[in-house]
């Protein structure tokens, strides 16, 4: 736990200085529809596999964390490791629920369906929040721990044209919490990290990795699960408000 997850629930409103907000993209901006796991489940289920939900959500919880401990910050290898990273992935998540492997059709499906936009929904505070902030002059940029593709599905999905940077730790070889994906995010905007605002539903890779990169940073909160976190929004429809 950080010193931050202990702070009182209201703070300050966003400084004046603040000219540019960065963005996580998961859970912040966009979100997988059907979720992963339903996802997930069908086609391990369609592969022979036999399991509960809670199983699945278990095995699936069980590798990330695994993941996470065992990569560096950028935890899909690089652009060109990236189809490695997943199937290996995808294939420890089968072993640990079944014993079974993965095959190659079942691979393929699971690559096809995440990079269709059809996959993925926006919340609905987004593209008010976006243009409300764009028509105020702000610069706005995305921050994200994903793979190469994302920029693509940004543009998919209709969200390029409110950004002018995307920066995607596959991409830059380094990712959330360490500081550097956010300081160069910061340089080709142009601004220092003391006049950009981070706002991301993660409270270590946002939040307090935002924080330790000098920016300024509130946590989406949108399940209520932080309420000791002193910077944090239930909706992005809140941050527009900070802006007023």
């Amino acid at each position: 736990m950080s010193e931050h997850d202990s702070e009182p629930s209201s703070g300050p409103a966003t400084p004046t200085l603040i000219r540019a907000v960065l963005f996580d993209a998961g859970a912040t901006l966009l979100y997988p529809d059907p979720p992963v796991e339903e996802v997930y489940g069908r086609i391990f289920a369609e592969e022979g596999a036999r399991f509960s939900s809670e199983e699945l959500r278990d095995a699936l919880t069980a590798i990330w964390i695994e993941v996470q401990r065992e990569g560096p910050a950028d935890r899909y290898g690089g652009v060109r490791g990236e189809p490695e990273f997943w199937r290996g992935f995808l294939g420890r998540v089968r072993r640990l629920l079944d014993g079974g492997s993965l095959s190659e059709d079942a691979f393929a499906r699971l690559s096809h369906h995440f990079r269709d936009p059809s996959a993925w929904a926006l919340y609905p505070d987004v593209l008010p929040t976006l243009e409300a902030l764009r028509t105020r002059g702000l610069l706005l940029a995305v921050v994200s721990n994903w793979d190469s593709h994302l920029p693509h599905l940004l543009e998919l999905c209709g969200l390029s044209p409110f950004f002018q940077i995307v920066s995607v730790s596959a991409v830059e070889q380094t990712g959330k919490p360490e500081p550097e994906i956010f300081r160069r995010t910061c340089e080709r905007l142009g601004v220092s990290p003391a006049e950009a605002l981070h706002v991301g539903d993660s409270l270590r890779e946002d939040y307090e990795g935002a924080r330790g990169a000098g920016l300024e940073a509130v946590l989406l909160d949108r399940k209520d699960q932080h309420p000791a976190v002193r910077d944090r929004i239930r909706s992005l429809e809140e941050l527009t408000r900070r802006f007023e």
